[in-house]
C-alpha cells in the first residue's frame, strides 16, 4: 500500500486512482510489480489451445529468443514507449523487416492481455511503431531465369526424380508448399479442364488446415503439370495424398531440400521462388491479373498488383494508353463541334 509523508501527496495519489477507476483505466498497482519474465510465462499458459499450434510455437520462439533478458527483468509497470522504440528500432536494424514485425506482434500481445487483466493501463508497444520499411524485402520477387530452371530440374532429376516432379509442378502451378503436401488425389479434375483444386495447407510438423485464404480455388494444370499429377495419382485411393516423399512417407521440407542438394542445384534461390516464377510468367504471358490472384490464392487483385507490378505485361498498358488516348480524342471532336 502507498504511504505518503505529506498529505498533499496522498490527497494527488488518491485523486489519481479515483480518475482511472472513474475513465475504466486503473489497475492494482501491485500486479504491475511483475516481471516481464512472469508475465510472458503467464501469458503462453493462458494462450495454449485457445489458437493453433503454429501461432503458439511463433509467440513463444519469438518471446524466448528475441526479447531480451535485461528486458524480461524488468517490472511490467517500467516498461515504457521510449524503451521500447530502441527495442524496436534494434529489431529492424539487426533482422528482415517481416521478422522484426512478427516478433513486435508476440510482444504486443503480451502487453495486450497485461492490460486486459488490468495489470498495466497501456500497452507500451504501441507507443513503438515498427514503421513500414524501406519496402524492399516486401516487393523482393526473385523467380528464376528459364535457363536457371531447365539446369536445376536437369541437375535435380539425376539425384530424385520423384522429388524433381515436384519440383516442376511447383513452377507450373504457383502453389505454396504446404499447400501441394496437402493435395489428394480426388483434387484432380479433367472437366471442363485438366486442374487442381486447391483446399487445404499443410505446414511441415503440424495439422492440416485451411488454406492461407481461407478458400479453395482451381488451377489449371499446365505445362507439365498435368502429366505429373495423372502419374502420381495413378493407382492411388481418392482420399491419398497426392505427392509423398520417395520412401512414401508424408513430404518434409527440411529432407526435400536436403535430397535435392538445393543449395547447390538452385543457388540462392528459395522453394517460394518457384510461386514466384509460376506468378511472373502468367504475367509476361499477358494472363489477366485479376485471373492470376485467384490462381495464386491472394485475398484480393491489389495484393497481386503490389507484389508483381514490375512484371506486368507491357501490352496492357499499352492498351490502357490507347484508350485513354481515344477517350481525350473523343472529347476534343466533340468540344469541336
Amino acid at each position: 500500500m502507498a504511504t505518503f509523508d505529506r498529505k498533499k501527496d496522498a490527497d494527488a495519489w488518491e485523486l489519481g486512482q479515483k480518475t482511472s477507476l472513474a475513465s475504466g483505466t486503473w489497475s492494482d498497482p501491485r500486479n504491475a510489480e511483475m516481471t516481464l519474465a512472469e508475465l510472458i510465462k503467464e501469458f503462453l499458459t493462458e494462450r495454449r489451445g485457445l489458437v493453433s499450434q503454429q501461432t503458439y510455437d511463433t509467440d513463444e520462439s519469438n518471446l524466448r529468443l528475441h526479447v531480451a533478458d535485461q528486458l524480461k527483468r524488468l517490472p511490467i509497470a517500467s516498461i515504457d514507449g521510449r524503451q521500447l522504440r530502441r527495442y524496436v528500432a534494434n529489431l529492424v536494424r539487426t533482422k528482415r523487416h517481416s521478422t522484426a514485425k512478427r516478433i513486435r506482434e508476440s510482444l504486443g500481445g503480451v502487453f495486450a492481455y497485461a492490460v486486459r487483466e488490468a495489470y498495466i493501463s497501456h500497452n507500451p508497444v504501441l507507443d513503438a511503431p515498427l514503421g513500414r520499411g524501406d519496402g524492399t524485402e516486401a516487393n523482393t520477387v526473385r523467380p528464376f531465369t528459364e535457363s536457371e530452371f531447365k539446369s536445376m530440374l536437369v541437375a535435380q532429376r539425376a539425384l530424385n526424380p520423384n522429388y524433381a516432379d515436384i519440383v516442376e509442378f511447383l513452377r507450373e502451378t504457383g502453389l505454396r508448399w504446404g499447400e501441394m503436401k496437402a493435395l489428394r488425389v480426388r483434387n484432380v479434375v479433367t472437366n471442363p479442364f485438366l486442374a487442381i483444386m486447391v483446399e487445404r495447407s499443410k505446414s511441415d510438423g503440424y495439422p492440416e488446415k485451411q488454406t492461407k485464404g481461407r478458400r479453395s480455388r482451381k488451377v489449371p494444370l499446365m505445362g507439365n503439370a498435368g502429366k505429373i499429377a495423372m502419374r502420381h495419382a495413378d493407382g492411388k485411393s481418392p482420399d491419398a495424398f497426392l505427392f509423398r516423399s520417395t520412401g512414401g512417407s508424408e513430404l518434409s521440407g527440411p529432407n526435400f531440400t536436403r535430397d535435392l542438394r538445393w543449395k547447390t542445384t538452385a543457388g540462392d534461390h528459395r522453394v517460394h521462388d518457384l510461386r514466384h516464377t509460376a506468378a511472373t510468367a502468367w504475367m509476361s504471358d499477358g494472363i489477366n491479373v485479376k485471373t492470376i490472384s485467384v490462381w495464386l490464392g491472394h485475398s484480393t487483385t491489389q495484393q497481386t498488383v503490389n507484389r508483381y507490378s514490375h512484371w506486368m505485361n507491357d501490352d496492357g498498358d499499352m492498351a490502357a494508353i490507347a484508350r485513354m488516348m481515344r477517350a481525350r480524342r473523343e472529347r476534343s471532336e466533340e468540344r469541336d463541334l
